[in-house]
């Protein structure tokens, strides 16, 4: 067996990681804080040695900034604000017995399309007159241009200028309607300050005047609807009657012949002429009878109206001055309907005076005034007024007075719902002004919106720092010249014995 052999040193155990550096002891796959401190001051004495080209490229990026701020095209905001409030008051006073949905008085629907509509866009720039005010929406740059180059643009025709201006303004105009609060907000950012405030200006009229003929539109054109109904069936009332009496006295006619004949058959032969004569006074002072029991009715039905209305209005003004002042418009223009209805109309003075006509008439023709006095308390169109029991109960005329009758009913309630249309309409446009509020009204902008100019200067100032920066670090970079102690160590991989200062 061999001795054994003399044994060598223990081996050095390796350590868990390499330091990059030893005055750091950072280890080598994590962050290297040496570098990280020596990059810092690499960056600080290329500075330092190239200072004037870092402060030629800090005032290039700097003023370069400021001459952007100056050409960019300024933009000047202007905006207002309006308050729509519901109202469902309104059109139950004109109509108590009416439901109303919710969604049926809702001032804030469809504000952007109404605002943003190609005819609303023309009619702002016709009342801001921007047409007229071409040049003075160019952009600086544009001005710049035309300088430099001593070119002036292509000749416009207005028509141009206006198709171009409303795609600016289909761009620049801001519509925000908020339902929750009824607030509707108009904006415009434009070139000139004076121009912005004429477009809002003429944006926010327009609105409220499109608003207005959208909410007076519709009970306009039922007005007018009405209005011809009723002016028809006044025009048929006439008819039937001039009918009615036709048929009357053809019927009246009928049986005084009849009667005649009887009576010729009975009768001496000298008594038929007394008899032909009496028939005829009969039958003139009968149709007498019945247009003054006509009017006297239609007088009645007038007047009963009057005072159907009359009780209503003053119904509602002692309701409404409860709620609102004396001075309101709905308070003021319920007591001036109040007037108007107290005094008689010309339709009820032109009745009168034609009734007074008729009884005048028949006594002159030697009919009896107490005969007039009978059936006014009855039926319009009674067995009274149709030339007596015989001639009512025919069936003919019969036929004919419930078709008058019907006629009058149905003439009665359009005039009840033209009355009630007219009274909406009225009110409505008096309470537009409570409706519709301006809150924030469109004022002359002091300065511009954009661009920032503050902000583009403090950019270019920053940027020009950091190019300036970079500019000395990128000199020394393509020199590819050894100018600090780390290089040496890093690159050339050799120690640094001395560190000299050149002088």
């Amino acid at each position: 067996m061999s001795a054994p052999g003399p044994r060598g040193p223990a081996p050095v155990p390796r350590p868990q990681y390499t330091p990059e550096r030893v005055e750091t002891n950072a280890p080598s796959d994590l962050i290297d804080w040496g570098f990280a401190i020596d990059a810092v001051f690499y960056l600080k004495n290329a500075v330092l040695r190239h200072w004037f080209l870092a402060l030629v490229v800090m005032g290039a990026v700097s003023g370069l900034a400021a001459g952007v701020s100056k050409i960019l095209p300024r933009k000047y905001h202007v905006e207002t604000r309006m308050l729509t409030q519901r109202n469902f008051i309104i059109a139950s006073l004109a109509n108590p017995g009416r439901s109303i949905p919710v969604d049926a008085d809702q001032p804030t629907r469809a504000a952007w399309e109404m605002v943003m509509k190609s005819d609303n866009l023309k009619a702002i720039i016709r009342d801001a007159k921007l047409v007229e005010y071409w040049e003075l929406q160019r952009s600086p740059l544009s001005k710049l241009k035309e300088k430099v180059l001593r070119k002036p643009p292509a000749p416009m025709s207005d028509e141009d200028k206006r198709d171009a201006l409303t795609a600016m303004l289909e761009q620049a105009m801001l519509v925000m309607v908020e339902g929750g609060t009824g607030t509707v907000t108009i904006g415009v950012d434009w070139s000139d300050p004076q121009l912005a405030l004429n477009i809002v200006e003429a944006a926010q009229k327009n609105f409220l005047e499109m608003r207005q003929a959208a909410e007076m539109g519709a009970v306009a054109e039922a007005i007018t609807i009405l209005d011809k109904q009723v002016i028809d069936e006044a025009e048929g009332i006439k008819k039937a009657i001039a009918e009615l009496d036709a048929t009357v006295k053809r019927v009246e006619a009928k049986r005084k012949r009849e009667e005649a004949k009887q009576a010729a058959k009975n009768a001496p032969p000298g008594a038929a002429a007394n008899a032909a004569l009496g028939i005829n006074t009969n039958h003139l002072l009968a149709q007498m009878r019945f247009m003054v029991q006509t009017k006297r009715r239609a007088i009645s039905d007038v007047e009963e109206f009057r005072a159907r209305r009359l009780t209503e209005l003053r119904n509602q003004l002692a309701e409404q001055r409860v709620i609102y002042s004396p001075q309101h418009p709905l308070i003021t223009d319920l007591e001036q309907r109040i007037v108007a209805l107290q005094e008689d109309s010309p339709q009820l003075v032109a009745l009168r005076s034609e009734l007074s006509e008729l009884i005048n008439e028949y006594i002159r023709s030697g009919g009896d005034p107490g005969e007039l006095e009978q059936g006014t308390t009855g039926p319009l169109l009674g067995a009274g007024t149709l030339g007596g029991p015989a001639t009512s109960d025919n069936p003919e005329v019969q036929v004919a007075a419930d078709r008058v009758r019907m006629l009058v009913m149905r003439h009665q309630e359009k005039m009840r719902r033209l009355d009630q249309a007219k009274t909406e309409l009225e009110i409505s446009r008096a309470s537009m002004k409570h409706r519709f509020s301006v809150l924030a009204p469109p004022t002359f902008p002091e300065k511009p919106s954009k661009p920032k100019v503050q902000l583009i200067l403090a950019a270019g100032v920053v940027g020009g720092v950091a190019m300036g920066i970079f500019a000395a670090v990128a000199l020394d970079i393509i020199r590819r010249r050894i100018l600090e102690k780390w290089q040496v160590e890093r690159i050339l991989k050799l120690p640094v014995l001395a560190e000299l200062e050149r002088r």
